[in-house]
This record gives structure tokens, sequence and C-alpha cells, in this order.
């Protein structure tokens, strides 16, 4: 398995993120027999991307302070954790926070950010980056692009931009058709 070398939290938490999703769904996968390990080639993958995470989680604590699990003070069972030491922060309160900030910036990053119609980005992070639309009846994983709103497969742009005036106002159809305008902007510019 490769994985390009972590620079950033930001990079550090996608890749623990992305290793961990990955050991859990094949896992998954091979206990219900979906996928078969005659070779034990998946096995061999799966052992090695913990082993990975494992020198991720060792690189995190050196550069960024983070304390792993292991290394937490012991307490009582329903007691809480004493504050981290200054400058440190306990893994799972790290793990929150980034993952908070990850999927704020996926967020922002859509139409979706701007729309009445969205359930907001908590709504997000509990649907686990499925896009929260009150209007969508199912579940929507990903836009054709970050600036057209996943309901133009049933509706016409004016019919969108009416829906919205419907359960708002002026003022926030046009935060929508700007938060639309600036988005395609952004992905059609092309860097100097």
């Amino acid at each position: 398995m490769e994985i390009k070398q972590p620079v950033t939290e930001t990079d550090y938490w996608e890749a623990i993120e992305g290793l961990g999703g990955f050991i859990w769904s094949t896992n998954h996968g091979l206990s219900h027999g979906r996928i078969e390990d005659p070779d034990g080639e998946i096995s061999k993958a799966i052992k090695e991307a913990g082993e990975l995470s494992v020198r991720f989680l060792k690189e995190i604590s050196e550069k960024f302070g983070i304390i792993p699990p292991n290394d937490y003070p012991k307490v009582e069972q329903g007691q809480t954790l004493p504050p981290a030491p200054e400058g440190k922060t306990y893994y799972w309160d790290w793990y929150k926070k980034m993952k908070h900030d990850c999927y704020q910036r996926d967020y922002d990053g859509i139409i979706c950010s701007a729309c009445p119609f969205s359930e907001g980005v908590e709504r997000m992070i509990d649907l686990g980056g499925v896009i929260p639309c009150s209007v969508f009846r199912g579940m929507i994983y990903h836009l054709r692009a970050p600036y057209e709103c996943g309901m133009l497969t049933n509706w016409k742009r004016e019919e969108l931009y009416q829906k919205i005036l419907n359960k708002s106002d002026n003022e926030v159809l046009l935060k929508f058709q700007n938060k639309e305008k600036e988005l395609k902007e952004k992905l059609t510019k092309v860097p100097q």
C-alpha cells in the first residue's frame, strides 16, 4: 500500500481516516464473504495499512504534540481526563477538531453551504460526508460540480431559484447565486 507522506495536520488526519476506512471496510467485506483472500494479499494490505496508521500516529505525536490514546493518563472508569499538558492535545480531541475542520472545508467548497435547503455541516458530519439536502429523497454523495445543486437533475435552474425564494428571501437567493458564481470561477480559474 502506497500513500503519499503527509506533511500538514490535515494531510495526517486524511491519511489516518482513509487508512481506517480501508481497514474497516475491507475487514467487513472479508467477514461477510463479499471479498475473498485466497493468497493472503488482502490480509497483508490490511496489516500494512494498520502499521502505516500507527507510524502516522507516532509522527503526529512528535510533530504536533498529539497524545496517542495508549499514552493517556490512567483515570478511573467514568472519570474525565485531566487537561492535556501545555502544547499537547489528546488524540481524540485532535481527531474531532480535524474532522470538523475538514468537513467544514469540504462543505464550504460546495453550493450547499449557501442553500436554505441544506441541513448544515454538522448534519454532513453526522451523515459521514453525505450532502445534507433536506429536499432530496435519498443520499447525494457528490455533486457533478461543486457549484451545481444536485436538484438540477429534477428542476430547471429558474425553478430552483423560485423554490429558494419561496423558502427564504431575495438576500438568500443572491447569496446562493454569488456562491454559484464564486465556485464556478474558482473551478475554471487557470493556475498562473
